[in-house]
């Protein structure tokens, strides 16, 4: 059975992958104040924390639909439906990051190397570690599936509530007592597996659960207050490298104000005059997500080295312009080469299965 669209969810997917860009576009932005204009660098920064709910959203998504189905598979089943299709495109695509890797930054193309870097926790790309996380949660979703369609409303939203506590909450008090050599609770802390599956218990619970109006706005009005909140908390822990542990999904920041994005487009979203075209693009773009994340990173490189090659920005706006520029064209290009990767991969995989049956 087809699944119905549901388009704020559809809205949500395309706000988080432009979010995550932008995450990686304005990293090379703050690099260039960190040391030099902490002004600016905050300013940066606040930008920045809009961002940060891109990996959370994506994450409350996947507990949104994968936690709410009520059809009942093997176990077997379901890994062979659903693995294949995250762990086929990721190695092809790791195996294009290799090379490139290899042949810009000469290092070893050998079998023995890929393996030893596809294996490892970050992956052969910085932004694969997401990958990684959210294949561990999809081998545990079964499992997990069970715990929260049997637990009352008012018990997962206790479990939410601690995890959260033992984990966000702990993991940003100990960076900050960690910078006067204090280590506080590392025996209590949850780890980081733990915290990230917390999104998708969120996601769940506010996609099934119907939330009053009084602590929306509650919840609007935190959320707010934690992305201001954010270039504060990261200026009071770096030193003079950027260190993006507070902006991260892991520390306490991200979570409200990722309820906030979620709740606002659930309730809202149809009550927007939104252009036919934007939806239309919204509906399109939604089996690319998982592409465009995964190649985004190596677009943008090239860009960037292309753009560095014709323009050196000095000034402030002019570097603002030349950021938004690599955004742009990271974004716009992506989505072409996912069009291309998606429907080579979707012949091949209509094909394969043909030989099958």
């Amino acid at each position: 059975m087809k699944q119905k669209r549901i388009k704020y969810i559809d809205a949500l997917r395309v706000i988080a992958i432009i979010s995550v860009v932008a995450i990686h576009v304005f990293a090379d932005f703050r690099d260039t104040y960190i040391n030099t204009n902490r002004l600016y660098y905050g300013l940066i920064t606040l930008l920045d924390s809009f961002t940060r709910m891109g990996v959370p959203i994506f994450f409350m998504i996947t507990g949104a639909f994968m936690l709410s189905k009520k059809e009942t598979k093997k176990y077997s089943q379901f890994l062979k439906q659903r693995l294949p299709k995250l762990l086929i495109p990721f190695f092809i695509i790791s195996i294009i990051y290799f090379i490139y890797e290899g042949i810009t930054q000469d290092k070893p193309l050998t079998v023995i190397e890929f393996i030893k870097q596809f294996t490892s926790s970050g992956g052969v790309k910085y932004h694969f570690w997401f990958m990684y996380i959210i294949i561990l949660i999809y081998i545990f979703i079964p499992f997990i599936k069970v715990l929260v369609q049997n637990l009352k409303r008012n018990e997962l939203r206790n479990l939410i509530i601690v995890i959260f506590i033992l984990g966000n909450v702990l993991k940003t008090i100990n960076l900050y007592t960690s910078k006067i050599d204090i280590t506080l609770f590392t025996g209590i802390t949850l780890k980081d597996i733990t915290i990230y599956s917390n999104y998708v218990l969120l996601g769940y619970y506010l996609y099934n659960y119907d939330i009053k109006q009084n602590t929306r706005k509650k919840i609007y009005i935190i959320g707010i207050l934690c992305i201001l909140l954010i270039p504060i908390a990261d200026l009071l822990l770096i030193d003079n490298m950027r260190n993006d542990v507070i902006l991260g999904s892991t520390s306490c920041f991200p979570l409200i104000p990722s309820m906030a994005l979620f709740l606002l487009l659930k309730y809202q979203y149809n009550n927007w005059n939104i252009p036919k075209i934007i939806d239309k693009i919204e509906q399109k773009s939604a089996p690319l997500i998982f592409y465009i994340y995964m190649i985004h990173v190596l677009i943008m490189e090239l860009i960037t080295k292309q753009l560095q090659k014709i323009w050196i920005p000095n000034r402030f706006i002019e570097r603002g312009l030349y950021y938004f520029i690599i955004f742009l064209s990271t974004v716009i290009l992506s989505y072409i080469i996912a069009i291309i990767f998606h429907k080579i991969y979707s012949f091949c995989e209509h094909k394969i299965k043909k030989i099958r049956n």
